[in-house]
Parts: structure tokens; sequence; C-alpha cells
């Protein structure tokens, strides 16, 4: 999975003996912070990170629209309760939203995550599976952006990183 969300710089400096806060530590040093958060990722449990990182989006004051306030609830419902109509639903939002939005790309990544891209009347068509996780790699990197605003979006990832080690993030 690693092969598809790092650059092969990344995954070239990437030690296996560490754990997944130490990778993404080294890559920030290095001011690879799209890696850092690729390896972040990459190493955590999906669930997890994407509930993680769908509060931080709705921190925003750019998130407070009916709108992403409503795929958010579905999609905390979902991981509360998997449901593949409720995942269809988050679709069709997140689609309205924008797959470059924080909120709308975790839509997406949720989409991805489990079950056919096809609805039921239709023969099954499964995403590649690191689809999911690269997506939520997406909406990490917009976030970093937002929280950033005029510094560089290395500093919102250097944000987002410490408060997810802090969350105690699954490392």
């Amino acid at each position: 999975m690693k092969e598809k969300l790092l650059t092969p710089e990344a995954l070239a400096a990437y030690n296996p003996l560490q754990n997944g806060t130490e990778n993404a530590a080294q890559l920030m040093i290095a001011e690879r912070w799209e890696d850092a958060l690729a390896s972040m990722a990459a190493d955590s449990v999906q669930e997890k990170l994407l509930a993680w990182t769908l509060q931080k989006a709705l921190a925003r004051p750019e998130s407070q629209e009916p709108a992403m306030q409503q795929c958010a609830s579905e999609i905390h419902q979902w991981l509360a309760n998997p449901d593949d109509d409720r995942r269809f639903r988050i679709f069709q939002q997140a689609e309205q939203l924008g797959f470059d939005t924080p909120v709308g790309a975790l839509g997406l990544s949720l989409f991805w995550m489990q079950g056919s891209m096809t609805p039921a009347e239709f023969d099954a068509v499964y995403p590649e599976p690191h689809l999911s996780r690269l997506m939520l790699h997406c909406a990490l990197k917009l976030l970093s952006v937002a929280i950033a605003a005029e510094d560089a979006p290395l500093k919102g990832a250097q944000t987002l990183l410490s408060e997810w080690h802090a969350a105690g993030g699954g490392y």
C-alpha cells in the first residue's frame, strides 16, 4: 500500500523498523510534508483517521455550511453503522460538495473504502484497494493547506501530525 501513496524518494528513506510517527517525523525533517501525510494515511487505522480528519475539517469555518454538516453527519453515522444505501448518499453529497474540499474528499474515501461502486442492480465493480487511502491522503493535504493559510503547507502538516500524535493516532 505504501508504494501507492509515497513517492519513490520517501519509500527509499522509509524505515520498516520505525513506527509510523517516527517515519512521518523523519519525512517532516526532510520537508516532505506530503509524504509525511501519506505515511500517516498508509500506517493508520483508516476508519479512525477518517473520523479524526472529519472532526478537524468540521472545526474549520468553511465547513459550517449545512450541506457539509449533512454529509459529515452521514459519514459519522456510516462509521458507527455501515450501510450501503447511506454510502451511496454520502458519495452523492460529497460529489455536490466537490472532491476538492476536505469533507467531499473524505466522503469519496469512505465510498471507496467498502463495497461496489455500482448500484445493486448492476454487476459489482470494486475500486482499486489503495484508492480510499489515497483520497484520505488528499483530504489531509487539503486540510493542511487550509490550516497553514498564508504559511507554507508544511506548517499545516506539522499541526495535523502533532495533533494526530497527541490524540493517540494509532501508532
